[in-house]
């Protein structure tokens, strides 16, 4: 038997079991809710057409459920690390899927609005509820594997609804393509069938006892804030907060009106639009799982984040200025999903190592807030931007600049080798 088959055994086997079975529930968790959120987005032509508003109006819809998101988010990341991940997992999951279905009889503009924030902001939480049970559950050596993998439920979610949503789309128009969000609903209270509650976490319960303070003592929640801010873990902060804003900015300016960008620009149809993007993000997908492999075994995770954000830097910029097909669209928007979205999933395996179990839930909403912040802001600059300058150069701006400060934040931060118990590295 050679080494390197003894080593896959090995890890293998330490992924089985409980930590696998959790794993597999988030990554689920994590398909599903970005599965309906994703199809707002191949909504977007539709929704302008029928309410006749413009890209603006759309901007200001994503910018309001994005700050309602990043408050939300702070709030169930606090709760996770008081009262336990489980609940709080299955009640998003459930709930947002609820209100994504529920977006097919908005009958207006404004109630649309209403109901996107609600449905997004609960659909958040998930983020960092799965990144703390993932983290928590994981081997050491296979943690940041495991926890980076997860993150494929991004891409892979995207890729679904543009495989479920294209067809209903052409079919039927934009208000059906979120029904299929409603079967979420009885998923999530079978999930919850066979999801347990975070080891670590009721360890780290038991020891620390209760803090004696009832749900709503708002000072029980700050004292969860605070703890990002001592000394030892103030800088990882702030160096994370900035990774996450402008890295999730690149991001926000651009990944929500693609579908818009493809047709105005190509003129291709709404279903078209959408095959493009949902391929893209299929073939991004391979990007998830290789960066994952590449942080875990091959250099460190902080490393990896470096090269992942350069590499998807070029390849937005060919992206924007080099096709001429769809096939070069396909070819260009999937290699910056697997660089440059890709490496969300590093990241996020990267940031769950740099805190302690105590504020682990905590630390992640509020990186996850980060990116709903700069969620809220970008896409209403774009929208402007694209009116006055077009659809290219202002993608670019919106962009290019963003990456450099993220790559900047990333170098900042600890590099730490792979496969430490994570709250040895959080101290």
């Amino acid at each position: 038997m050679t080494e390197s088959s003894t080593s896959m055994r090995s890890v293998l086997s330490q992924m089985s079991g409980m930590p696998l079975l959790i794993f597999a529930i988030c990554m689920v968790g994590q398909t599903l809710t970005n599965f309906d959120q994703s199809l707002f987005s191949y909504a977007i032509p539709g929704i302008m057409e029928t309410f006749d508003v413009g890209l603006d109006t759309i901007g200001w819809i994503l910018s309001v459920s994005f700050v309602f998101a990043a408050i939300t988010t702070i709030a169930i990341g606090v709760a996770a690390d008081r009262f336990g991940r489980r609940r709080l997992f299955i009640f998003c999951l459930a709930s947002s899927a609820l209100l994504v279905g529920v977006h097919a009889l908005a009958p207006t503009i404004v109630t649309l609005t209403m109901v996107r924030a609600f449905a997004f902001g609960l659909s958040a939480g998930i983020v960092p509820l799965a990144n703390a049970f993932t983290a928590e559950a994981a081997p050491p050596r296979v943690r940041g594997l495991m926890t980076s993998l997860l993150q494929c439920g991004y891409a892979l979610g995207w890729f679904l609804a543009a495989m479920v949503g294209a067809p209903i789309l052409e079919a039927y128009g934009w208000r059906y393509i979120f029904l299929p969000a409603l079967a979420v609903v009885p998923l999530a209270f079978i999930i919850a069938r066979y999801l347990p509650e975070s080891e670590r976490f009721e360890k780290h319960q038991e020891t620390a006892g209760s803090d004696g303070k009832g749900v709503w003592d708002l000072s029980a929640w700050t004292a969860k804030l605070k703890v990002l801010w001592e000394p030892a873990l103030r800088s990882r902060t702030v160096w994370c907060v900035l990774l996450f804003f402008f890295q999730g900015g690149a991001y926000a300016g651009t990944a929500f009106y693609f579908p818009a960008y493809f047709g105005e620009t190509f003129g291709y149809s709404q279903s078209e639009a959408a095959e493009i993007v949902g391929l893209s993000y299929g073939v991004g997908a391979i990007g998830y799982v290789l960066v994952a492999i590449v942080g875990e075994f091959f250099i460190t995770r902080r490393n990896a984040v470096l090269i992942w954000l350069g590499l998807g830097t070029i390849a937005f910029a060919c992206l924007i200025w080099l096709p001429e097909t769809k096939s070069e669209n396909v070819f260009w928007f999937g290699a910056m999903a697997m660089t440059f979205y890709a490496v969300a999933a590093v990241m996020w395996a990267f940031a769950a190592e740099l805190f302690p179990t105590r504020a682990r839930a905590t630390a992640s909403a509020v990186f996850l807030a980060s990116i709903l912040l700069s969620l809220a802001v970008y896409p209403i600059g774009v929208a402007y931007a694209v009116e006055l300058m077009g659809w290219r150069t202002a993608f670019t701006w919106a962009f290019i600049p963003s990456a450099v400060i993220a790559t900047i934040a990333a170098w900042m931060l600890p590099n730490i080798k792979s496969g430490l118990d994570v709250d040895e590295i959080a101290t």
